[in-house]
């Protein structure tokens, strides 16, 4: 469908031949060279690339590179995953306090439940009219009074409200 035919793409990437020609001493910034590149200096009566032995290579300005870009990034989200990684074991670790605590204060609860039915089982042994007659007679020297000895003393309730009032 295309009308015309297409020219070699030589001539886009013309500019960038030029512009290496000109970087460093190889023709890239790095200063490596191509085989290929060493055999075209060569056919065309250059000097050779990289100096023979004795002679002094040409001297690079040497350029201080900044982290840019893709590095910057890539130190960025190292930076966010130590971060998370950090918040992470801090978590853990709280959670492994909370853990603690919470067994801690499990094994206090059954100890007082323990406690508390312990005293309970107490409270109902004291209680009891057995223990209480057997500790009145053996400690207390209490006897059981004879029926002839008990004296009922009867209060009028009439008589006690009127000394009530009376008694203002």
């Amino acid at each position: 469908m295309r009308t015309q035919p297409r020219e070699h793409a030589t001539p886009r990437f013309a500019s960038v031949r030029q512009s290496r020609q000109g970087a460093g001493a190889a023709g890239f910034d790095h200063g490596r060279v191509r085989a290929s590149d060493r055999a075209r200096a060569r056919a065309r009566g250059a000097a050779p690339v990289h100096p023979g032995i004795g002679e002094e290579p040409a001297k690079v300005p040497l350029r201080v590179r900044r982290p840019g870009g893709l590095a910057l990034f890539g130190l960025a989200a190292l930076v966010v995953i130590a971060a998370l990684a950090g918040l992470r074991v801090r978590t853990q670790a709280r959670i492994l306090e909370l853990g603690e605590a919470i067994s801690d204060a499990t094994a206090e609860h059954s100890k007082l439940i323990d406690e508390k039915r312990r005293l309970e089982a107490e409270r109902a042994y004291l209680r009891h009219p057995d223990h209480i007659q057997r500790v009145a007679t053996q400690h207390l020297g209490m006897e059981r009074p004879e029926p002839e000895s008990i004296q009922r003393i009867r209060v009028d309730a009439r008589a006690d409200g009127e000394e009530r009032r009376g008694g203002r």
